[in-house]
């Protein structure tokens, strides 16, 4: 239900109506007109059937988003779609279904390229109207809807960079609050260990000093004196026992609060839902692994929005011995089961685990792409 509902969002509704308007005037016009057999009705309307279906399968965001070769063939279909109805009806309104064709063409092609083209794949429709029909109109059509054709590529060009750089800005700020986050926590972590060594160098070395002049001082007294004395004596003795305690809690709780962080990363990723399992009582005291396990959850991530067409990511972390695990999870596929190709993100990641001793291991499964790390738990 939500794949179909993905079908209709607005901007694709500014493609399927005008073909609804273009497909019931044409097909109204061949019933009533005696020109036509039922055949070529029946035609025309197959073939204009053809396009939209396609057209849903090259915009949609499930099974093809990540195959650039079946969307290709799609585009042709389509294309091969207008050119039948060419043949079968004398109508050169049918000419804004190219204009509509033409608009996904940026979305496959570099700009450039898809404008200079724009020649090539508009002229045949009107070749056959001006050849085939014998309409004399059919040059000046031509130019245009030719200008139609650029607008609309012009249009949807502005709106890929626009979306693109809104993603970008969005991963960005992400990023940034997570680094930001985490800074905060290494700040913490910091000035926790800055006061425990305070405590224990100054009150510590002030504590043992009082309770060595104490023991002095009940040597050297008797009677009354002599028992307050080592009273104080004792006291001192166990107040430096707190003391050391306190610092020992301290420097043992000043880890790495890393949940912060990673729910700023993974909040509002568009088009992925996101499970964040994290094992209870889990800590990390080192600012380099809680760094390394942040950057590579976003690679990841970002490997997943650009690689396959998951909706899915899982996200798992948990303590193995005298280690950090950390299993990450999507749904998605790729073409070719063992068709993996490690690129400057995946080998980022690996010298980043690489460099504090750990491991990586990345392989594509029956249910998606899987990839496990394994940090040691330093302090």
């Amino acid at each position: 239900m939500q794949y179909v509902k993905s079908l209709f969002r607005k901007e694709n509704l500014s493609a399927i109506f005008p073909w609804a308007v273009v497909s019931a005037i044409a097909l109204s016009l061949m019933v009533s007109s005696d020109s036509y057999s039922g055949q070529k009705v029946a035609a025309a309307g197959c073939a204009l059937l053809v396009y939209i279906v396609f057209f849903l399968l090259v915009i949609s965001d499930h099974e093809y988003r990540n195959n650039l070769q079946t969307r290709l063939i799609f585009i042709a279909i389509q294309y091969a779609a207008i050119m039948i109805l060419g043949f079968l009806t004398p109508f050169t309104f049918l000419a804004i279904l190219v204009t509509i064709w033409s608009a996904q063409l940026p979305y496959f092609m570099p700009f450039k390229q898809t404008l200079f083209s724009s020649p090539i794949w508009t002229a045949p429709f009107w070749l056959v109207m001006h050849f085939y029909w014998q309409i004399d109109s059919a040059i000046i059509s031509t130019l245009l809807f030719w200008t139609f054709n650029i607008f609309a590529l012009v249009m949807v060009n502005a709106n890929i960079k626009e979306k693109r750089a809104t993603e970008q800005a969005m991963e960005l700020n992400r990023e940034l609050m997570a680094t930001q986050t985490l800074l905060g926590e290494a700040s913490k972590q910091a000035e926790r260990v800055r006061i425990a060594r305070n405590i224990h160098d100054l009150l510590g070395h002030h504590l043992t000093a009082l309770t060595i002049n104490l023991q002095v001082a009940s040597r050297i007294s008797d009677g009354e004196v002599q028992s307050q004395i080592q009273q104080c004596h004792d006291l001192a003795k166990l107040l430096l026992s707190d003391v050391r305690e306190a610092v020992s809690e301290i420097r043992e709780k000043s880890h790495i609060e890393l949940n912060q962080a990673l729910h700023a990363l993974l909040d509002n990723v568009p088009n992925l839902r996101i499970s964040l399992n994290i094992e209870t009582n889990l800590t990390i005291s080192d600012v380099d692994v809680a760094e390394t396990i942040l950057r590579c959850v976003q690679e990841s991530v970002t490997n997943t929005l650009r690689h396959s067409h998951a909706k899915n990511f899982n996200i798992q972390l948990s303590h193995k011995d005298d280690s950090i695990l950390l299993r990450m999870q999507d749904d998605g596929s790729r073409v070719k089961q063992n068709d993996i190709q490690e690129g400057n993100g995946l080998t980022g990641m690996r010298e980043r685990v690489a460099h504090l001793g750990g491991t990586l291991d990345a392989k594509l499964t029956p249910i998606g792409f899987h990839t496990q790390i394994e940090l040691p738990e330093l302090t």
